[in-house]
């Protein structure tokens, strides 16, 4: 019987004492279960923010390829006409890039970008972003280079008008607008059309957005247009651009240059 008495009231003080343990062992182990959560959390975030990247990338490199979709029945519609096959070849790779400076002068308009020589980075790449043409690269650095925009007065970029094949040249006017250049007055050009890149000269790659037609006057004395057009490139909001690498067999002799930005005018702008 005493052993009975004795070791019911030694379990009854272990459970009093496991009970009252037991608040105590919960306060020790929080720090243990924050760290935990907060590791599990942190874990998630970046987990989704890498996803997000990879997910932005691609609608970049999407968006980038979609460019050409809107040209391709007027180009079947050419090629069909003078050659009787259908089809378009194409040697580019292209390159991701995030802008780290913007510069809004009106008189030098241009980007910086985090791609430079040793990314392989060169003068008279194409830039796009996800809309259209926004310039071409005009120096590099090791790990930057420099993209002139199509707004900057000293770009130039040979131009067609998609509805009706018209050519001609774009040139920057220092105020976020261009201005198309040598187009007849007696042709066919409406307010709406839209500016594409005619590939001539072997800087600029055919067939990509570059403005729409916002505005057409008709000077007297003047056998030509004066036509303002609105880039389609986010020169303001792009943060993420893609340069363009043309692989072909043609001699620097034979591109043409698509601007008339000398070293001193360059050095000025910075």
């Amino acid at each position: 019987m005493a052993a009975d008495y004795y070791g019911h009231l030694t379990g009854s003080i272990r459970s009093a004492l496991l009970t009252s343990i037991s608040p105590l062992e919960h306060v020790a182990t929080f720090p243990q279960h924050i760290y935990e959560w907060a590791t599990t959390d942190f874990t998630n975030i970046n987990a989704l923010k890498i996803e997000n990247m990879q997910l932005k990338t691609k609608i970049l490199l999407l968006k980038a390829k979609q460019q050409q979709f809107a040209n391709l029945e007027l180009e079947v519609e050419r090629l069909e006409s003078l050659l009787g096959t259908t089809g378009k070849m194409t040697r580019q790779s292209v390159q991701i890039a995030t802008i780290t400076y913007y510069s809004n002068n009106p008189l030098t308009q241009f980007v910086t970008l985090d791609k430079g020589v040793l990314q392989h980075a060169s003068e008279q790449q194409t830039v796009i972003d996800s809309k259209g043409i926004m310039g071409q690269i005009v120096q590099t650095a090791a790990a930057s280079s420099r993209v002139l925009l199509i707004t900057d007065p000293d770009h130039q970029i040979p131009v067609r008008i998609q509805r009706t094949g018209q050519r001609g040249i774009l040139v920057g006017t220092g105020h976020d607008t261009t201005q198309l250049n040598f187009i007849p007055k007696n042709s066919m050009t409406k307010v709406g059309d839209l500016l594409e890149s005619s590939g001539l000269g072997g800087v600029f790659p055919a067939g990509y957005p570059v403005a729409i037609i916002t505005q057409i006057e008709m000077p007297e004395g003047n056998p030509y247009l004066e036509i303002t057009a609105q880039p389609i490139a986010e020169l303001h909001q792009a943060s993420k651009v893609l340069i363009l690498t043309r692989h072909n067999d043609k001699t620097e002799t034979e591109k043409m240059p698509a601007t008339g930005t000398d070293q001193e005018a360059l050095t000025n702008g910075q």
